[in-house]
């Protein structure tokens, strides 16, 4: 979180893309095993590393290696596309370059052009008098090695699984000076009209002063409250006994911010505003000071991991050989030939792991020899309808 002297105000525009979302009334089974799969240790894991590094500040040489760091994690998770994504900006009047936003993208099957985002920075800054930016130990674990900690949590347990959205999972440079990073992603998506249902934000999750009861504070504004509806209605459900309500942030701010001024939904899940921690942007942002309730960062990160998934639309069928919905695909992987059968099927479609349909055809056969020899070597999503009109999402792998 970076702090500034005037708050700012957001104008209530309307959305790039209107959405709705899921009712939630009661608990899904799928969902609470996964959230019951969040663990302590990895999240104080991830931390105690962040903090190792002497130093995340932007201007220095050790935030290149965390962004390494940060996409050699994602990769390590099998991620569909990680990719590191460049900007600069001005600062003090001058252009001026850092590391990189890390982006990792696990593509939905049913509606892979539609994105639910969730991020949180990864930079540390210390507000000591300035010396060389290698110097000073801003070792940033509250602030934001927390919020890190639990994306990188959130990304290990979902990406195995399947989703009918693409899920995006964001780290973003240079937020300590004004949100660069995100501010420069948020931009060149709404630019390029990218469908993101909804962002959710993490920025300080481990911190509760002492006497405090622990609670959630949502930071988002009025344009944004049927998407913060739907975080009401889900912590009410999965986590009733956690205080959450609205919050503002007085003189700071956080990347949520970048996606709302380009008119998509955001909201930020954040400790007490008015309890947060006193430690950040100091040399003692540390495990067991500033992060001194790993609790709390594990119920927020549990709560991150349902909305995302959940928003998301997680689908049962598996893409092995033989699947549950009656549609066998043999042989998979394949170097181009591909035989389906198990149900009369109406239409097929491919599509790249960009959200680009690359085929399509119509049939009225049980069987079908689908060719894909034209085509790279890759991983692509079928997408077939059958003669009920269901539809059914698998991912077919070309060597």
């Amino acid at each position: 979180m970076f702090f500034w002297g005037v708050v700012a105000l957001s104008l209530q525009a309307q959305h790039l893309f209107e959405h709705t979302y899921p009712d939630i009334q009661q608990e899904d089974a799928r969902m609470r095993q996964l959230m019951n799969q969040v663990s302590k240790d990895s999240l104080e894991a991830t931390i105690e590393h962040m903090q190792s590094y002497r130093t995340r500040r932007w201007d220095s040489q050790m935030v290149y290696e965390v962004q390494d760091w940060l996409y050699d994690s994602f990769r390590e998770m099998g991620m569909d596309s990680v990719f590191l994504h460049d900007f600069v900006f001005l600062y003090h009047d001058t252009l001026r370059e850092t590391s990189d936003n890390v982006i990792a993208i696990q593509r939905g099957l049913i509606y892979p052009d539609e994105y639910v985002v969730c991020g949180a920075h990864y930079d540390s800054y210390n507000h000591a008098d300035p010396g060389h930016p290698d110097s000073i130990y801003a070792p940033g674990a509250d602030d934001n090695a927390s919020g890190t900690s639990g994306i990188l949590e959130t990304a290990r347990l979902l990406s195995p699984c399947k989703f009918e959205r693409s899920i995006m999972y964001c780290g973003w440079a240079a937020e300590e000076v004004n949100l660069q990073g995100s501010a420069a992603y948020a931009k060149e998506c709404a630019d390029n009209l990218v469908d993101i249902v909804g962002y959710f934000n993490l920025d300080m999750i481990g911190y509760l002063e002492e006497g405090q009861e622990m609670q959630m504070r949502l930071i988002y504004v009025n344009r944004d409250s049927t998407f913060a509806n739907y975080i009401y209605q889900f912590c009410a459900v999965y986590d009733p006994d956690l205080l959450v309500k609205q919050g503002w942030m007085e003189g700071g701010d956080s990347d949520f911010s970048s996606f709302n001024r380009n008119h998509y939904p955001a909201v930020h899940l954040f400790e007490n505003t008015h309890h947060y921690s006193p430690f950040i942007h100091t040399t003692n942002d540390v495990l067991g000071i500033s992060v001194n309730n790993l609790d709390q960062a594990k119920r927020f990160t549990e709560l991150n991991l349902g909305l995302v998934a959940t928003l998301a639309g997680p689908i049962n069928t598996s893409v092995e050989e033989s699947d549950t919905d009656g549609l066998t695909i043999f042989p998979n992987p394949s170097s181009g030939w591909f035989t389906l059968k198990g149900l009369e099927l109406r239409q097929i479609e491919i599509y790249n792991l960009l959200g680009q349909r690359v085929t399509k055809k119509t049939c009225h056969d049980s069987v079908v020899q689908l060719d894909l020899t034209s085509l790279a070597a890759g991983i692509y999503v079928l997408r077939v309808t059958d003669d009920a009109m269901k539809v059914h999402a698998h991912r077919l792998i070309k060597f």
